[in-house]
């Protein structure tokens, strides 16, 4: 009777092997005969994970698809760009802009909001050793406020491409256009963290650097709890910003912000609304105002004060369109 390896021994050959297809050929062949129970286990074994290797190359082929086709037009330095933070209700907008090396996407890397924290933070190190060359940039909650957060966006991006120590002749960006950028040749991707392994290394890279500040700004700030929601609108970061009010940390022009400050305002909620009408410096900064008044105020406003503040906007946009035009 011909003797047989143990199981454990063949499994141990078969990972020698240089690659995952080569593994699973030397077990069919060295188990071909073999009737023992744990044989066709085995032989699964192998099956399975080639066909997850199977599985993964053609995820990391299809998330070099637009990084290719950028070098094979002769683009040599292609950034990918995202941001992390535009929704929250405090703190900055962070962007991350990276250029990896042209031989493939990298693995493991994919859109941040997929991925543990714990992933994250691996990745964060293994992205900024691996890269060409990576920038972050951030726009400030004041920038935030004055610009709206779109544009913010857009300007964390664009110091995040600033600050790549390689200039980029490609950028391939998350959903977002950058018009200051327009001498870059650029893509813009939908939902281009899980198209573009450049965007998703970007998408990672943002999102850790913006947690971590989000974490220092809780040692500051205690009181709402930055250290587990960084900064996103939940129910226990409303009830604090309800009990405590705004820190200097939080984006003004955002609602459920506007409706605690509101509440706190010494003159209550109508004198605070009344007030953002008059100080508006502009027809922009009035509409604005209008717009926020009709998103964030009007559960918080009796009828007769609502039509007051109607009829002080409609007041105010006359005196703008009855003001005399620079000669």
């Amino acid at each position: 009777m011909m003797s047989l390896l143990p199981l454990t021994e063949i499994e141990n050959k078969a990972l020698e092997q240089q690659d995952t297809i080569k593994a699973l050929e030397w077990v069919r062949q060295s188990l071909a005969e073999d009737t023992r129970s744990g044989a066709k286990k085995l032989i699964l074994k192998f099956e399975k994970r080639a066909a997850h290797e199977e599985k993964e190359s053609k995820k990391l082929e299809a998330l070099w698809h637009y990084e290719k086709e950028a070098l094979l037009k002769g683009f040599k330095a292609v950034a990918g760009v995202d941001e992390a933070g535009r929704g929250p209700l405090a703190g900055p907008v962070v962007a991350a802009a990276v250029i990896l090396p042209p031989n493939g996407a990298l693995k493991g890397v994919d859109d941040s909001k997929k991925l543990t924290a714990v992933k994250r933070d691996e990745l964060f190190s293994f992205i900024q050793q691996t890269a060409v060359s990576f920038g972050v940039g951030q726009a400030s909650v004041q920038e935030i406020d004055e610009i709206n957060i779109y544009r913010a966006s857009q300007l964390a991006m664009q110091r995040a491409i600033e600050a790549l120590g390689v200039k980029p002749d490609f950028l391939l960006t998350d959903a977002m256009p950058l018009p200051a950028l327009s001498s870059i040749p650029q893509k813009p991707l939908i939902h281009g963290d899980s198209l573009s392994s450049s965007i998703a290394a970007a998408s990672i890279l943002a999102k850790v650097s913006r947690d971590r500040m989000m974490e220092e700004m809780h040692a500051k700030y205690p009181q709402y709890g930055f250290d587990g929601h960084k900064g996103y609108g939940t129910e226990i970061h409303v009830a604090a910003l309800k009990e405590h009010g705004a820190c200097p940390e939080h984006r003004l022009t955002f609602g459920p912000v506007m409706e605690a400050l509101a509440q706190k305002s010494l003159g209550g909620p109508f004198r605070f609304w009344s007030d953002k009408l008059k100080s508006a410096k502009n027809p922009v900064e009035l509409n604005q105002a209008g717009l926020q008044i009709k998103r964030a105020a009007l559960g918080m406003l009796s009828e007769d004060e609502v039509e007051l503040l109607r009829e002080l906007f409609r007041e105010r946009r006359t005196s703008y369109t009855n003001a005399p035009s620079e000669s």
